[in-house]
């Protein structure tokens, strides 16, 4: 291993600085290390050239391998370099006429041969000629069956079913991948893909016994039944969206909600997991009343706890029951949590007035957090455009410099322009946020009708900050507005 190991990188040491051969492009280890020690100088010669982008020199240099050593165990490899070289000077047709053909012509037993086969698809693909590439393709598979980069052939032909929607040839790849191919680590990703793929057609097409038969070449017991539960699942969702198989999708969501309670006694510790699904795959099927029987069921035998009362309370809110919700909420055995659904609730009916109260209940009750429910509060009067209260309820926090930009913006709303622009003043010492904060005060000597002032600190930003989105914003504010065009950097003023 050692050994094969060091001829590989006696190959390769001298390429490693101007790139790397790729999978298709690399000489086989035992191929290598059959030649004799001049003929591997000549193919790291022509490998040098090749991987600098000295193209015509390479061909010449594969050339003169073949003329030299034609009975070389090396030839194969010679012939589609010469082929990749070919390709690399865009010449595809003499590639595939004169290169890769010759290669599966003259050694069709050897490795090459297999590459060369795939290479010849790969330079159909090129030329835009699709038939002939899939061609290339199938034969590829036909003859080399087992091969490795059969599977790279396979997946190529998967990607033009797709594209062509040929759900012949696509089924009948994907049940190759799925259940013939041999798993190994080069094979086994694409087979695990190939298996949901093909398991997810048959569920859509209403067979599912084939679509778990696909799953179970990959996953077994609890695994299995996890998989074609999910599958199951998005099956119902597809199902739902056309009218005529929404009866389809209703007797699907049957079957699995009555599997979902057998595997309860199976796996009794996923009990609660279970019903949950349950209750969710009822409200996926539009049954709200069998979703709410399924939560007392859960809080009849699992007790009552946040989670569930979540569930419950966001039930009420999709039925349009808002005080039934908060009702739930008012419940929570975590106030705090229960009391932050209940602001959100009321922010998003508009109710500002009954959120601030909701929220200086918070601060009385989870003081560790105040700084948090005081910013919510400071929005609320924003929101309400009482821009005092706002001010006192930012200065209480201490998150600055974004406190600062907040009280800031308020002073601005009053025409109090001259506090805004000393507390923008302050926020430039941090670093950070200096190039925000002079873009707005330029902004704020605008508001207060000062144009020379605003011009000059316009000006300031694009000069002090030219790397940054404010400078930006500045260069083409002064375009814009006052018909200023300036340079962004050099030296700058106060």
């Amino acid at each position: 291993m050692m050994r094969s190991l060091s001829l590989f990188l006696f190959l390769t040491a001298s390429s490693m600085t101007e790139g790397a051969l790729t999978s298709l492009q690399q000489i086989n280890i035992k191929t290598f290390e059959k030649m004799r020690q001049v003929e591997r100088y000549q193919i790291k010669i022509a490998e040098k050239h090749f991987l600098s982008g000295k193209h015509k020199i390479a061909l010449a240099e594969y050339e003169k391998f073949l003329t030299l050593y034609k009975n070389s165990p090396g030839a194969p490899y010679a012939q589609l370099m010469w082929s990749h070289t070919m390709m690399k000077l865009k010449k595809p047709k003499t590639a595939l006429r004169d290169g890769f053909q010759s290669v599966i012509d003259y050694w069709p037993k050897s490795n090459e041969a297999t590459i060369a086969a795939y290479c010849m698809g790969s330079a159909y693909r090129t030329m835009g000629e699709v038939k002939d590439a899939q061609k290339s393709f199938r034969f590829l598979i036909t003859e080399y069956p087992n091969h490795e980069i059969a599977i790279r052939a396979r997946l190529d032909l998967l990607h033009y079913a797709r594209l062509h929607q040929d759900m012949e040839e696509r089924l009948r790849l994907l049940n190759e991948l799925t259940y013939i191919v041999k798993r190994t680590k080069v094979s086994q990703q694409a087979c695990i893909t190939a298996c949901h793929e093909l398991a997810k057609l048959h569920c859509f097409a209403q067979k599912l016994d084939e679509g778990k038969k696909a799953l179970a070449t990959t996953y077994t017991g609890a695994a299995l039944f996890d998989q074609v539960y999910n599958l199951s699942t998005q099956t119902v969702h597809h199902l739902l969206r056309d009218p005529k198989t929404k009866a389809a999708a209703l007797k699907l969501g049957d079957q699995i909600i009555s599997k979902l309670r057998a595997e309860t006694a199976v796996r009794p510790k996923l009990t609660t997991k279970f019903l949950y699904q349950v209750a969710d795959l009822h409200n996926t099927l539009g049954q709200p009343s069998e979703t709410m029987k399924v939560y007392e069921e859960i809080g009849q035998l699992l007790g009552v706890n946040d989670s569930l009362r979540g569930r419950i309370a966001n039930w009420y809110i999709a039925r349009k029951k808002p005080d039934d919700a908060r009702r739930i909420y008012g419940e929570f055995d975590d106030k705090a949590t229960g009391l932050k659904h209940i602001a959100d609730m009321f922010l998003k009916e508009g109710n500002i007035t009954k959120a601030i109260d909701i929220f200086r209940e918070l601060i009385n009750i989870d003081g560790d957090n105040s700084g948090v429910y005081l910013w919510s509060i400071a929005g609320c009067y924003e929101k309400l455009s009482n821009w005092g209260k706002a001010i006192a309820c930012y200065r209480q926090v201490d998150r600055f410099p974004s406190d600062y930009f907040a009280i800031a913006k308020c002073h601005r709303r009053l025409g109090e322009q001259k506090d805004a622009v000393i507390l923008y003043q302050q926020i430039k010492i941090a670093g950070k946020s200096a190039p925000e904060a002079t873009l707005q005060i330029g902004f704020t000597y605008e508001e207060a009708k000062e144009k020379e002032k605003a011009i000059r600190t316009f000006q300031l930003t694009c000069k002090r900050y030219p790397k940054s989105r404010q400078a930006s914003i500045a260069h083409s504010h002064l375009q814009n507005k006052y018909n200023i065009n300036v340079t962004l950097g050099g030296t700058e003023e106060e």
